[in-house]
């Protein structure tokens, strides 16, 4: 048997087919104030760099390492791209970002309290599409309540003692849970009344019950039964929860951690730098974690393999985020979107800055503590404090170690050899070419 291997182009290509048109039908089904928001996060995928589909991409790669089909990976691919977004959009928020990937953030447009109310939208569904197995099933809208009908259905003239008939008018039903609207006019029957939803339809619609009893079929069976195309796993939903808890705690440690003169003045440099990397293993290293290992169980794979590849997807996203903290700094504005030395212009605890502190680059934390904006000069400034500091050189050298690292754990998964040829070229290319 020949085994054709893809180059990274290739693989991101095709990662992009698969997850992408699913994603924005999933986003397209929200309800509209939602929807807006999340569309504006997501902007148009077809013209962001192919490092946005790493992600995407080692999830179908991981269910074809341990031996599984790669399209019963989509839905978790789907689930840990809609996540993403939910974090970023929560960090653009925090860090007061008003550019991302060359476009406007999504709260500098709609607005603080919208944009979280519709990154709490895209939270809710990754849960639903990694719940169900299927991203293209439609979020049920708001049921509406019934009315009292504008006309009694029994008679209640004089001369008429009959009861009021019970029940629903023939032909009666509430609005579909897949959202479709309820038809206008009358329901059937000879009287203009309202349609009324019986006690069963308010407490449980059909629509919903099917959904229920296939996710507790699938519990049944140890998470193996198949709704639609793709499988609902309970080990998959946890992971997604797991990752869902590091990325809060992630944000916390890195509130903890802010750099302004009442932290710098109270805690230590090494304090510091072991907050940061603490973060960046709770944010990028557990999103790249959740895609390998959401697609190792698509795959099937054993605990055991979808273990070490969770650790291969974990060092990765360490080792891109030092690319990605470097280009903070040194970043070409064409390149990144963003204007010159960001991370400075904001003080923002990258790993660098945190490193330079470590070894008491005083000067920096001087420049860093100044209450007025930092102009270019300053930056500039703080930039080559870094550099001399070695904290430049020694991020570099991070990275590198991490990738390693990253590919022992690959190796110690004992995957397919042609899906180990594609990850080992997606992590060298995604520590050069970061999101």
């Amino acid at each position: 048997m020949v085994t054709v291997l893809r180059t990274v182009d290739d693989v991101l290509s095709w990662a992009g087919l698969l997850v992408e048109p699913p994603l924005r039908t999933a986003v397209g089904r929200l309800p509209a104030p939602s929807r807006d928001v999340a569309e504006l996060q997501l902007g148009r995928l077809d013209e962001d760099p192919p490092g946005i589909r790493t992600r995407a991409a080692l999830s179908l790669v991981c269910a074809g390492a341990v031996g599984g089909d790669p399209h019963d990976a989509v839905a978790g691919a789907v689930a840990v791209e809609l996540v993403h977004h939910w974090s970023a959009l929560q960090q653009d928020l925090f860090d007061g970002d008003l550019t991302r990937r060359h476009r406007p953030t999504a709260w500098s447009v709609v607005g603080p309290h919208p944009a979280t109310l519709g990154g709490e939208a895209m939270l809710a569904l990754a849960f639903d599409v990694a719940a169900t197995g299927d991203p293209t099933r439609r979020v049920p809208r708001p049921v509406r309540q019934a009315t009292r009908s504008r006309q009694p259905v029994g008679d209640p003239r004089p001369g008429n003692d009959g009861p009021p008939t019970a029940g629903p008018p023939s032909g009666s039903e509430l609005p579909a849970v897949d959202g479709t609207p309820a038809a206008d006019g009358p329901a059937t029957g000879e009287r203009g009344d309202e349609p009324r939803a019986t006690r069963d339809q308010f407490i449980e619609p059909p629509d919903e019950r099917e959904t229920r009893d296939r996710v507790v079929d699938a519990c049944a069976d140890g998470g193996q039964h198949r709704a639609g195309a793709a499988p609902v796993d309970r080990a998959g939903v946890r992971v997604l929860g797991d990752t869902v808890q590091q990325l809060l705690h992630s944000q916390h440690t890195a509130l903890g951690a802010a750099l302004d003169t009442t932290t710098t003045r109270r805690r230590s440099g090494s304090d510091l730098l072991r907050d940061c990397i603490t973060a960046v293993e709770q944010r990028s290293g557990a999103l790249l974690g959740c895609a390998c290992a959401l697609g190792a169980i698509a795959g099937g794979g054993d605990p055991a393999r979808v273990e070490q590849l969770r650790l291969f997807g974990v060092r990765l996203g360490l080792a891109v985020q030092f690319t990605e903290d470097l280009l903070g700094i040194w970043g070409d504005p064409d390149v990144t979107g963003r204007p010159a030395f960001p991370d400075l212009r904001r003080r923002r605890l990258s790993l660098p800055v945190a490193a330079a502190l470590a070894v008491g680059a005083d000067e920096l934390t001087e420049l860093l503590r100044h209450d007025s904006r930092l102009g270019d000069a300053d930056l500039e400034r703080a930039a080559k404090v870094i550099e001399r500091s070695g904290a430049r050189s020694w991020c570099v050298q991070q990275g590198e170690d991490l990738l390693a690292q990253a590919l022992l754990a690959l190796d110690l998964a004992i995957p397919e050899p042609a899906a180990v040829a594609e990850l080992v070229a997606l992590a060298r290319w995604s520590t050069r070419h970061p999101a």
